[in-house]
């Protein structure tokens, strides 16, 4: 007779053909979420660098503004308030010393709000585990 394969050998190599498409499936998603992450990482680094190119640019224009405000506001401050040259020096520096360290603390809060882990990707690749992990549990039984 030919070689008919009962029904325990097809129910086993039903079952590892099975485990082998979810392997397969299985190595396929993770592929998939390394290169969704990989994705997520680089547009969140564009963003990065577009807004530090974008500050430079102001903090230079800001400052070469505040610099000629400073020295207009010293000579403006001796001519009315009968000051010495160097106390309306000490007066200008000091209050735009104040603001800048204000501003740098308000930079230094928003700064520390920038995620560069990729956070939507590993979430995906947790429940994708767990998808994996269930169905493997559930299909071998």
């Amino acid at each position: 007779m030919a070689n008919i394969p009962d029904a325990e050998e097809r129910k086993t190599g039903g079952i590892l053909s099975l485990v082998g498409g979810i392997i397969r499936d299985a190595s396929e998603l993770i592929s998939k979420e390394v290169t969704a992450a990989k994705l997520e990482m680089r547009e969140e680094l564009e963003n990065v660098k577009s807004t530090a190119v974008l500050m430079g640019v102001g903090l230079v224009a800001l400052l070469v503004g505040v610099i000629l405000l400073a020295l207009m506001l010293v000579y403006l401050l001796q001519e009315y308030a009968a000051l010495d040259l160097w106390v309306c020096y000490a007066v200008v520096g000091g209050s735009i010393s104040l603001v800048g360290i204000i501003v740098l603390l308000s930079g230094k809060q928003r700064a520390a709000k920038t995620n560069l882990v990729p956070t939507t990707s590993i979430e995906n690749a947790k429940e994708d585990a767990r998808w994996i992990t269930r169905s493997v549990k559930y299909d071998t039984k």
